[in-house]
């Protein structure tokens, strides 16, 4: 229960005889005024008539001080304006000291009420104006209140409409010419018996041949070449000359990016996908395909220039090529903070901002080129792999990233060749024929149909692989090494360590 207040005691004071007969003598006065006088005329002759007692004196005084500071009350909001017929109260309780008639209490009331009624309705409510050209006219201030209040012409000042810029009006989308590679899937294809296990909805059985022949048209339309790629040892391109005066610190040699420097910045992405955040490999291809297009788009372009490819901003390139590619695939993007965390705090969070519309819009806003992994996952469905030869796959087109030969191989490519050499190395016991390690499913539902049309790639890949389980590999290669090694992934990296002779044999055939 809450405590009750106590609240101050409010004393009145007993009235006396002197205070009921001055009373009396108003009631009777007012009684007498209303009957006989005009109360609107009564002020001008209440200023030269005489007041007889000291009483009626100061009741006269005080009743006119309460009705000046009525009439003069001014507040922030509103300001009352005082007429002529503020006076109109004093008149009447001024004539009441004059008479002495009697008269009813009840009457005095209504007559006080009635007018501080009449008094109030003619007291004009004015509003502060907020503003210069607030209305303070009152002539039209009952226009005003019929009508909506507008601000004037000169304060409905024209604001520029915000027109928004098409920028992919000159990125139009190009028609893309679709070869029929795969055929479409039939009613018997489909049909599957009691025993089989069921086939996960997420391969889109209905609709995989289209997806697959727009797959291959995409690979085509967005080629990337090794060619904007100089060689390791740069020396030559300049003469000693040249190199004397950079000696003495009179010229700055040009910097060129490398296949080193390439391959020192897809395994430091390496890193970070794998090792740092723990994102998905789609993810990491995604982001490494648009630093080769990208790097290869402001090479050989004359719009964006060579030498916007700086070192400094190599690394730049690199983090903001991981945030599109985490946009695309993830569904939570590590925080801009982070990747310049990650920098040492070389770029700023504006500057990957930035970097990334630089990459969007070199690019056309075009990230659909597939990727290996899309190609692998369908070719292991179709030739009814296990999770060892889908692992080892999955290892060797990692490492493929990191070989720059590996460049200019179409994703699709680069799926088959590891496809074969897993499925290759997985029968040691004998050596295994074209139609073996590529059986007619796979030659029907792709565009490789001879050893032929893939033994560039498979002898490239295979060179690398073998160059890497040497024992001279670099750490870029060490660490997806490592990770191959657990147990959840096949130990598909201690696999193809083992059987490294027909690794061998396959690179030099």
């Amino acid at each position: 229960m809450r405590t009750s207040i106590k609240r101050p005691s409010i004393i009145i004071p007993r009235p006396t005889k002197a205070s009921l007969a001055r009373q009396s003598k108003i009631r009777n006065s007012i009684l007498g005024a209303s009957a006989t006088t005009n109360t609107t005329n009564t002020l001008k002759p209440i200023q030269n008539e005489d007041i007889k007692s000291e009483n009626d004196l100061s009741t006269i005084g005080v009743l006119k001080q309460q009705v000046r500071r009525a009439s003069a009350i001014t507040k922030n909001v509103a300001v009352f304006k005082r007429r002529r017929s503020v006076h109109k109260l004093a008149a009447i309780v001024s004539g009441s000291s004059l008479d002495n008639s009697t008269g009813d209490g009840e009457t005095l009331k209504q007559v006080i009420v009635a007018s501080l009624t009449e008094n109030v309705k003619k007291m004009d409510l004015v509003e502060q104006p907020k503003t210069k050209y607030s209305m303070n006219s009152d002539n039209k201030e009952n226009r005003a209140s019929k009508r909506p209040t507008t601000l004037p012409a000169n304060l409905l000042r024209k604001k520029p409409i915000p027109i928004p810029i098409q920028l992919l009006d000159k990125y139009a989308a190009e028609e893309i010419t679709i070869d029929i590679i795969e055929q479409a899937l039939t009613s018997d294809d489909l049909h599957i018996d009691e025993d089989d296990e069921p086939i996960d909805p997420t391969y889109a059985m209905d609709y995989v041949a289209d997806i697959m022949n727009l797959l291959y048209s995409l690979e085509k339309r967005y080629p990337i070449q090794s060619t904007f790629l100089t060689s390791t040892s740069t020396t030559t391109l300049f003469p000693l000359t040249t190199m004397a005066t950079m000696a003495n610190g009179s010229a700055s040699r040009p910097w060129k990016l490398t296949t080193k420097h390439r391959t020192t910045v897809v395994g430091w992405i390496i890193q970070l996908f794998y090792a740092r955040f723990h994102l998905s490999q789609d993810a990491m291809h995604i982001c490494i395909g648009l630093l080769d297009r990208f790097l290869q788009q402001c090479i050989n372009s004359t719009t964006a220039g060579a030498g916007f490819v700086t070192q400094k901003n190599l690394q730049l390139i690199a983090v903001a090529s991981f945030l599109i590619a985490a946009k695309v695939e993830e569904t939570h993007h590590p925080p801009v903070d982070e990747l310049v965390y990650v920098t040492d705090h070389t770029y700023t969070s504006d500057q990957v901002k930035k970097m990334e519309k630089k990459i969007l819009h070199e690019l056309r806003f075009e990230l659909n080129r597939p990727t290996s992994l899309q190609f692998l996952r369908r070719f292991s469905f179709v030739s009814s792999a296990g999770d060892e030869q889908h692992a080892i796959g999955k290892f060797l087109i990692d490492m493929s990233l990191l070989n720059v030969s590996c460049i200019g191989l179409a994703p699709s490519l680069v799926a088959a060749s590891a496809t074969y050499i897993a499925r290759y190395i997985l029968n040691p016991n004998q050596p295994l024929t074209f139609d073996q390690c590529w059986p007619q499913e796979l030659q029907s539902r792709s565009p490789y149909k001879t050893y032929e049309s893939m033994s560039n790639g498979v002898k490239i890949l295979a060179q690398f692989i073998d160059k890497c389980l040497a024992g001279t590999n670099s750490k870029e290669c060490e660490i997806l090494t490592k990770r191959y090694e657990h147990e959840q992934l096949s130990q598909a990296s201690l696999f193809c360590m083992q059987q490294r002779t027909l690794i061998h044999k396959l690179a030099t055939e």
